[in-house]
């Protein structure tokens, strides 16, 4: 026994309307999230390519870093080098200027000695000087100190001390000492030893 009416199964009667309005939803609906998911598959396939991308950069990016970190200790063992080098140049042109300077100071202090004044004894400690000598007068002293101030080789002379020397019933003499420094050119600090170029006798310890 058929229930419905007549006019049901019929394609232009409205349960056909309404059936034919429920494929055309569905029909819709599939071809909207086919429609969908083929969006996302491009936005996947996007952000793979996109990944890929940031990847093989931040690889590159790892590379350089290591490259730079390579060059920057390249760099400061260079510069360590050439700071190596630098000290090594400066002792080697201090070496080379000690083979004139003891010759040169002994010329200077035999021009520079006025008359009548003995050097007893003459000491170097590294760049440091220290002379003791015999002078007939006070004003033999003066002008030693202030010949020898004069010399090239010679810086920040100062009379140490003086005393009377000789005999106090005959003629007066003054024993002296005088300090100062060898004047160098070049920038080495003091790599010799202690030197006694004039060895003394009976000098007075002051």
């Amino acid at each position: 026994m058929n229930l419905l009416p007549r006019d049901s199964g019929r394609p232009g009667g409205p349960a056909g309307k309404g059936v034919a309005k429920a494929r055309f939803r569905i029909v819709w609906g599939v071809l909207v999230a086919g429609l969908v998911l083929a969006g996302i598959g491009l936005d996947v396939r996007s952000l793979n390519a996109r990944l890929g991308r940031a990847r093989a950069e931040r690889d590159r990016l790892l590379v350089l870093r290591a490259e730079r970190e390579s060059r920057q200790e390249r760099l400061l063992a260079d510069r360590e080098r050439l700071r190596q080098l630098r000290v090594e140049e400066a002792r080697l042109a201090r070496w080379d200027e000690e083979r004139f300077v003891l010759p040169e100071l002994l010329r200077a202090l035999s021009g520079a000695i006025p008359d009548g004044v003995v050097l007893e004894a003459v000491r170097r400690d590294g760049a440091g000087l220290r002379l003791t000598g015999y002078a007939g007068s006070a004003p033999a002293v003066a002008r030693t100190l202030e010949a020898l101030s004069e010399s090239e080789r010679l810086r920040e002379l100062e009379l140490l001390w003086v005393e009377q020397a000789g005999d106090p019933s005959g003629p007066a003499g003054q024993r002296f000492a005088l300090a100062g420094s060898l004047r160098y050119a070049s920038r080495e600090p003091e790599p010799f030893e202690r030197i006694e170029l004039l060895p003394g006798k009976g000098e007075t310890s002051r």
